[in-house]
């Protein structure tokens, strides 16, 4: 039975992320105008491409060997954290803690050491299909998320295309399942769930000390669940 495998954040030091949401796509055949006509499949996938740095730590070569060999070519599921450094994370919004009565200062905001992310969570329900839902930014006061953030709920990737100062986004691709108010969006990191793209990918790990080149890895998202 196929299982879900969590990958360590520290497993590996990753020095190229690629994330493409791949949209699909198909001609209807030419026009009266002689122009192809394009026609939308509502349908996408995220693709993500994660090159590793040349490492010779043989303790962290053998651990990601273990992690290659736990996934069983594309059987099982990973649960792979989004590396963003420009993150909707503790820089831009790190937890607030109220006073003991559970109040916060009069401007809406709390005690903060800077340390952990502000969760961020849902306004209002969302269905499948929706390409926006709003946030709650207040209680204590917080930054809405930007274009080009991160999220994911449930290991659905999706990113931040619109959005403005009252907490409404606007994301791609739509949403894979319905969202209920008051949950919690993972940007700290986000947790996405995927497979290998191959049965081959992660087999040169160790070839990396031999010919001192780098390493890519591919996955796709997961819609087998």
């Amino acid at each position: 039975m196929p299982e879900l495998i969590e990958w360590p954040r520290d497993l590996m030091r990753i020095v190229d992320a690629t994330y493409f949401p791949k949209s699909s796509t198909r001609s209807a055949g030419r026009g009266l105008s002689g122009s192809e006509q394009i026609i939308g499949t509502e349908t996408s996938e995220w693709t993500v491409a994660l090159t590793f740095a040349l490492d010779f730590n043989s303790d962290r070569m053998r651990r990601f060997e273990a992690q290659v060999a736990m996934m069983r070519g594309r059987l099982n599921s990973a649960l792979l954290p989004i590396c963003d450094p420009f993150r909707y994370g503790n820089r831009v919004s790190p937890l607030q803690e109220s006073w003991r009565d559970s109040t916060f200062f009069s401007d809406d905001t709390g005690w903060s050491s800077g340390a952990v992310v502000q969760p961020l969570q849902t306004a209002a329900a969302a269905s499948a299909g929706d390409s926006q839902l709003t946030t709650q930014l207040a209680d204590p006061l917080r930054p809405s998320l930007r274009v080009g953030d991160f999220f994911t709920h449930d290991g659905w990737l999706h990113q931040v295309v619109r959005r403005n100062e009252a907490g409404w986004v606007r994301f791609e691709p739509p949403l894979r399942r319905p969202i209920a108010s008051g949950r919690t969006l993972l940007t700290d990191p986000p947790m996405w769930r995927c497979r290998f793209a191959s049965d081959e990918e992660g087999r040169r790990m160790r070839e990396r000390l031999r010919w001192g080149a780098t390493v890519t890895v591919n996955f796709v998202e997961d819609f087998d669940r």
